[in-house]
């Protein structure tokens, strides 16, 4: 009788405790792609014990992105190694510079938020005649010194 009762306690404290648990280590991040457009992206493992849904709507709303995922039955979590990596992304599209605060929820899982700084960009300086000019003359330079250099040391 004592066995059955100590293995109802201890399953009993390992459900309370792993149920619904979210672990800090879920990351919510902003990239930028090649295309020049943005997406959200939820970094998680397997031991935060929440099923995250691809999100049904993104929404720009002044300097608030809004991303929601449809809700869904969360079962109790029993961790089972291996820890098992993955991401969840959400294309935002285009952004104007400035900060943003991105909110990702998923009603009676989560809500995370983080700030996002979207800079100018700034374009890449083109070669014109006069600066392809000053870096040869500066090359040359540094190649008559290096040389002169060298011939110095051996006349000694």
């Amino acid at each position: 009788m004592k066995n059955i009762t100590y293995f109802l306690t201890s399953l009993l404290i390992v459900l309370s405790f792993g149920s619904q648990a979210l672990a800090d280590d879920s990351v919510l991040s902003v990239r930028q792609l090649p295309d020049q457009t943005y997406e959200a992206v939820l970094s998680l493992d397997s031991t935060i014990c929440v099923q995250v849904n691809p999100a049904s709507s993104v929404q720009v709303v002044g300097s608030e992105i809004l991303i929601e995922s449809p809700s869904s039955e969360q079962l109790p979590c029993i961790f089972i190694p291996p820890i098992v990596y993955y991401e969840v992304t959400a294309l935002i599209g285009e952004l104007a510079p400035g900060n943003y605060t991105v909110t990702w929820s998923q009603p009676g899982a989560f809500s995370w938020s983080i700030s996002y700084l979207v800079r100018s960009a700034s374009p890449i300086p083109s070669s014109s005649l006069w600066s392809l000019l000053l870096l040869i003359v500066g090359v040359l330079v540094f190649v008559r010194q290096s040389f002169y250099s060298r011939t110095q040391l051996k006349l000694k």
